[in-house]
């Protein structure tokens, strides 16, 4: 059984000890589909998405899944902008969502006048901009995924990198300087100067690989710089300093799937989708 703690997450209904929580995975909750981009809504709920299946959903304290959005449009990266609402990754571009009505508002939808293919992940930066990725039918023999930004205020992205396998998961580093992008059909993760990086010596450059799996899907940062990644098909979360030196794998539990799609970490605790039994994960951090 779970209860709703005083912060609004999710916990075990014993007592435990910090340490005995530590390295011990707990299911939050069990919604099928394919599931991706774990967000904290206003609410206080959960929410994920459902891309395969056109879902936006919110998980209750209950760890029981409601409906906010049903969409042909391939749902996918989230996350909450200033104004409370959803900003959404789909096929075609971006969306704003309200989370209590479903309320849709496009947001984005083309580039040079041309329309953009299927977006997969997003994150804002301090500015209130959104970088988002555009894979597209990018692999690793066609490489010609695109990453973009849209300042705030604007209905036109402006191109941040092209020529690239697959880009997936991405997020902006703690100082704004960079964004680390997960080029899922090359096992990479590349750091890439943000519009606004105020550093002298900043260049392109790879800053991680990964092992295992397909390749590298979310990723995200906690407080303290360390790095996130969801390892599709090897059943792990992966992470580095934010100077870049490997750190110990997280792996979920043995009854979990390998499909490990997506993180949200939120002071001790981290949140991981797994697509292959629609499941949500949690686990406290050391």
């Amino acid at each position: 059984m779970l209860l709703l703690a005083a912060t609004g997450l999710p916990v075990a209904a014993s007592a435990v000890s910090t340490e005995s929580r530590r390295e011990r995975w707990e299911e939050v909750a069990r919604c099928g589909g394919f599931l991706e981009a774990p967000t904290r809504l206003p609410s206080g709920d959960l929410g994920v998405s459902d891309p395969l299946n056109g879902r936006i959903l919110r998980i209750d304290s209950k760890g029981i899944c409601h409906v906010i959005l049903r969409s042909s449009d391939l749902p996918n990266g989230q996350l909450v902008d200033a104004e409370g609402n959803l900003v959404v990754a789909r096929r075609g571009g971006l969306m704003k969502v309200n989370p209590t009505t479903g309320e849709v508002t496009a947001l984005v939808e083309q580039f040079e006048s041309q329309p953009l293919d299927i977006a997969n992940d997003l994150a804002l930066d301090q500015h209130g901009g959104v970088y988002f990725t555009v894979p597209g039918q990018s692999n690793i023999m066609r490489q010609d995924g695109r990453v973009f930004y849209l300042p705030a205020g604007a209905r036109e992205p402006e191109i941040v990198a092209g020529g690239l396998a697959f880009p997936n998961g991405i997020a902006v580093a703690p100082d704004g300087n960079s964004i680390r992008v997960a080029e899922f059909a090359a096992k990479r993760i590349l750091s890439i100067p943000t519009r606004h990086s105020t550093r002298q010596f900043n260049v392109p450059h790879v800053f991680a690989h990964t092992v295992g799996g397909v390749g590298p899907d979310g990723l995200t940062f906690d407080e303290n710089g360390t790095l996130y990644a969801a390892n599709i098909e090897a059943g792990t979360i992966s992470r580095w300093t934010l100077e870049g030196a490997s750190l110990t794998d997280l792996k979920l539990p043995p009854e979990a799937g390998l499909l490990v799609t997506n993180v949200l970490v939120e002071g001790n605790w981290l949140y991981a989708t797994e697509a292959q039994q629609g499941v949500v994960w949690r686990v406290w951090l050391n």
